[in-house]
């Protein structure tokens, strides 16, 4: 019986109390099932904030990581054209070619000759936007580096742009000569404003070579510091330092400059709100912070370094660093969420840190979006029932129960057990046996129909592997044939330029007496022996293919002409040594001629290897079994036997 506040309820009928009821225990659920949800949601919110931030890191790391790599790349390439250039350049003697491109300076020492800026010839060709500066008189082997060094930033300057601003060359004694074609005051202060008696040895972009702070002679990089020519101490910049050695001795350093508007970009974040990156480095000075460092703002330098701070926020940060100095940290600190990864070449820290209040915000957004779902969702439902119950169970139930009361008084009671055992024999039944029987059959269909699509989908995909093999490989030998080869070596030139490569062109001499004497299955295992030793007798990063018939090529770098010829000669000598079973089991051996010729600025494969069959052709004419460096029509042409 319904007793207390529920009395009420005795005066209705059955289906208004189950609608009541159902109505309360379901919106209970709701209320449960909103607190559940919304403690998910803001979870699931908060994890995949985090997992935002954490990505954004990662891609912060990776841009300096690449930016980093590309300015230890550039050091290390320069450093190897100076040597070649001092060994190789004989005008580095000259120094009448000296002093036009550093005349003497009334004040003392030398400056750069405006023509390096404007635009000059020199010995190393024409170069632009060039500054320099040499305090006093250098000596010989100082005036040749120093000449070499010229050369070597104009050349790889220019190929940094735009994603580098500069590439230097700076001595123990001062001197420096610098590439920067996008700096607004172009060069004035190395070019005419710096006194003689400017000493930037103090500086850490220098002290960072030195063999006492920089034992390992790896590349280095500064904090962020006022750039040297600026003084009004508004333009900030960090920077990347590689000394050069050479016979032992330090003679200077190459050094590339980034600017804070560069290093790191504003518009990298706006598509997360209330975001921001802060760059640290290991020594605990603050390299980028949205707040504390903006480009144009004077301060003095040691505002910057955190681990003498008087900023609480600044000093929070750094010891937040020191607790996680592996680099890696993920969740919530200095009152922001925080995603925090390490740049392992400059030693840097990378933090990412949102304000807390964006998801705070995004949270309430979330609540008050399914506190109005449910309320909707409560009275709809509770009509929903009551309109139901009513129709579906009221109704029937009232006149099941008038059938019921007529056949109480009509039938006896034994009937009333048959009825009832029959009534569980109803159409549900027979409708579960039936769906069961449809869903088993169903099941099997959908079985039998993903075999089919899985068997279909690995015969499509084995027919587009063996159509890529034919599109890409030559038949016989295996190796690219010459529509792929050509492709390949025209996307290089155009990417790579045609200096340091080279173009080879093999033929196998006498293959057809070979195939007369031994049969054309001989000559074509010949062909495959062939193929397969020049793939293994070349380096790593090297192409090759056929380019039909008889005839091989190979595009190959190499840093001179002899080093070319020395790969080709390798290649040739260690095909010789391969022997092909003939058709009686003899050994059948083969000899090649090669014709080699350079990429040139400009060049594509065809006229490559039109270059190079007419040094092969020579080389057949000069009594086969040799290699050739291609020469213009009316010149002698070189030639080199192979070693018996």
């Amino acid at each position: 019986m319904l007793a207390g506040p529920f009395a009420f309820l005795r005066d209705m009928s059955i289906s208004t109390r189950t609608a009541i009821t159902l109505s309360a225990l379901i919106g209970l659920i709701f209320i449960l099932a909103g607190i559940v949800s919304y403690q998910d949601s803001a979870q699931r919110t908060r994890e995949s904030g985090l997992a935002t931030l954490d990505h954004y890191a990662r891609e912060v790391v990776k841009e300096q990581e690449t930016r980093f790599a590309r300015i230890r790349a550039t050091h290390m390439r320069a450093t190897d054209l100076l040597r070649a250039e001092l060994s190789a350049n004989p005008r580095l003697d000259d120094p009448a070619a000296f002093s036009a491109m550093f005349p003497a300076d009334p004040r003392g020492g030398r400056r750069s000759a405006d023509a390096l800026y404007t635009g000059a010839s020199t010995p190393f060709g024409y170069v632009r936007t060039i500054g320099g500066f040499i305090p006093r008189e250098p000596d010989i082997a100082s005036r040749q580096r120093l000449m070499a060094a010229t050369g070597v930033v104009s050349r790889l300057g220019e190929g940094i742009r735009p994603e580098l601003e500069s590439l230097y060359y700076f001595t123990p004694e001062n001197a420096l000569v610098i590439f920067a074609a996008d700096r607004p005051d172009r060069l004035s202060f190395y070019r005419k404003d710096a006194p003689s008696t400017l000493d930037f040895q103090q500086q850490e972009f220098a002290t960072i070579t030195t063999r006492a702070a920089n034992p390992a002679r790896t590349m280095r990089c500064t904090a962020l510091r006022h750039i040297m020519y600026d003084r009004t101490g508004g333009t900030w910049t960090t920077g990347c330092m590689t000394p050069v050695d050479l016979g032992g001795r330090h003679v200077g350093s190459w050094g590339t400059s980034v600017p804070l508007d560069d290093l790191m970009p504003a518009n990298d974040l706006n598509d997360v709100p209330g975001t921001g990156v802060i760059l640290i480095s290991r020594e605990g000075r603050l390299i980028h912070h949205p707040r504390y460092t903006h480009q144009r703002r004077s301060g003095p330098e040691s505002m910057l370094d955190l681990t003498t701070t008087r900023d609480p926020q600044l000093a929070a940060l750094w010891a937040f660093v020191q607790q996680h100095r592996d680099g890696n940290y993920l969740g919530e600190a200095l009152d922001s969420f925080v995603a925090m990864r390490r740049i392992d070449t400059p030693g840097w820290y990378a933090l990412v840190v949102q304000d807390p209040s964006v998801m705070q915000a995004e949270s309430r957004r979330l609540i008050l979006r399914i506190a109005i779902t449910a309320a909707i969702c409560l009275v709809l439902q509770a009509l929903a029932i009551t309109w139901l119950l009513r129709r579906r169970v009221g109704a029937p139930l009232a006149r099941l129960i008038e059938r019921t009361r007529t056949l109480t008084r009509r039938v006896p009671s034994a009937r009333f057990v048959d009825v009832d055992r029959v009534a569980r024999r109803d159409e549900v039944a027979q409708l579960t046996h039936d769906f069961d029987i449809m869903a088993e059959r169903i099941g099997s269909a959908q079985s039998e129909l993903e075999r089919k699509v899985a068997d279909r989908t690995k015969a499509l995909r084995r027919a587009n592997l063996q159509l890529k093999l034919i599109a890409t490989r030559d038949p016989l030998t295996g190796i690219p044939s010459r529509r792929h080869l050509a492709s390949e070596i025209d996307a290089r030139l155009t990417v790579l330029g045609g200096e340091g490569h080279y173009l080879l062109v093999f033929d196998v001499d006498h293959l057809k007496r070979v195939n007369e004497v031994h049969g054309e299955e001989t000559g074509d295992r010949a062909l495959i022996n062939i193929a397969n030793g020049i793939a293994a007798l070349l380096r790593e990063g090297d192409l090759c293919g056929r380019i039909g018939g008889a005839e091989f090529a190979a595009f190959v770098r190499a840093d001179s002409q002899a080093e070319a010829m020395n790969v080709v000669e390798r290649v040739r000598t260690g095909l010789y040594g391969l022997e092909t079973p003939g058709r009686y089991g003899e050994m059948v051996r083969v000899t090649v001629s090669a014709g080699v010729t350079g990429a040139t600025a400009g060049d594509r494969f065809d006229a490559l290897l039109l270059r190079a069959e007419q040094a092969l052709a020579e080389a057949k004419q000069g009594g086969r079994d040799r290699a050739i460096w291609h020469r213009p029509v009316g010149r002698r042409h070189n030639a080199i036997q192979r070693a018996s």
